[in-house]
């Protein structure tokens, strides 16, 4: 180890230079007096040795890695997000084994990718699935890169979302609505009319409590952008709703009867042999409902919890 000094514009200046394991560590020339130097240096060097003697976290296997991320998940993140995480996360290692993260290049990213994407075209599927896999993984890599400093490039970075039509969304009649809520049970037929009269996501629905339910309204609250703080709205109290008794703990969800986003719809149309359609289907036939209506499109963005007028836009269509 070694401070050196070096006659510059400025006036003289300090900086250092040692070997650690092989490999050789030098500040700029940046330090006023030889002593700021050496304790710069010594900073440098306990830093060093700190590290030697965490994990060698980039000779961990996917396995490893993923069970990292998964647990941090479950404590920062919604059941739902878990369980779409570990979808994705069991078909990275059914692809690639439990190999050493390292291993893991961009080609074979996106050699996944292009597998994924042909398996859901081959099924008459959109390629969403495709590009929430890479989100997914991206993230993933990330986490290890960011949380457990490995040393390594992102295998995702550079790859691109794979592009999508935009098609108009079906929204249903009220014929096939009446036609699903004839073989509804009393809760199924209580949700889906909460969507249908709210214009709710459907986990806005299913996050719903008690104190949220007001005297003419109800508070629905959603992300604006990802890791966001929940932002709350009010809408008017569907009727739907109205009367239904309170229990002592306000705090208890109004539909508790799911965890996650039921898929009861899809079921019962598909047994109706009736064309598919599911939650956000209901979101696009409000919307288009009250614009046929007259109501503003300011008023409607408020109301459908949109941050741009451009995402409003674009829920708005004929109706059937």
């Amino acid at each position: 180890m070694a401070v050196y000094s070096r006659k510059l514009a400025k006036g003289i200046k300090f900086y250092y230079k040692f070997d650690y394991k092989y490999k050789t560590y030098f500040s700029k020339c940046i330090y006023e007096t030889k002593g700021a130097a050496k304790k710069a240096e010594r900073e440098h060097q306990n830093r060093l040795d700190a590290q030697t003697k965490l994990p060698v976290y980039n000779e961990i296997n996917l396995q490893e890695l993923i069970n990292f991320r998964l647990n941090y998940i479950k404590s920062k993140k919604s059941e739902h997000y878990y369980q779409e995480n570990k979808i994705y996360f069991d078909a990275l290692l059914e692809y690639f084994s439990n190999v050493k993260v390292f291993s893991i290049t961009r080609k074979d990213i996106n050699e996944l990718l292009i597998q994924r994407a042909v398996e859901m075209k081959a099924q008459g599927n959109g390629v969403y699935s495709v590009n929430s896999m890479l989100r997914i993984i991206k993230a993933l890599f990330n986490y290890g890169i960011n949380i457990l400093d490995l040393k390594i490039d992102n295998p995702c970075k550079n790859l691109q979302l794979y592009s999508i039509d935009n098609k108009m969304k079906y929204i249903p009649t009220d014929e096939e609505i009446n036609t699903l809520l004839s073989v509804c049970d009393q809760g199924q037929k209580q949700l889906v009319k909460f969507v249908l009269e709210t214009g709710c996501r459907i986990n806005e629905a299913l996050n719903l409590t008690y104190k949220d339910v007001l005297k003419d309204t109800v508070v629905l609250y959603t992300r604006k952008s990802k890791n966001s703080n929940l932002t709350p709205r009010k809408v008017p109290k569907p009727d739907c709703i109205k009367g239904i008794k309170e229990p002592l703990d306000k705090t208890e969800k109004v539909f508790n009867r799911w965890g996650r986003v039921p898929r009861f719809i899809e079921k019962k149309l598909k047994n109706l042999k009736k064309e598919p359609w599911g939650w956000h289907n209901l979101r696009h036939r409000y919307a288009s409902i009250l614009s046929k209506s007259g109501k503003p499109i300011f008023e409607l963005m408020s109301l459908l919890g949109h941050s741009n007028l451009s995402t409003t836009q674009g829920y708005l269509q004929l109706l059937p």
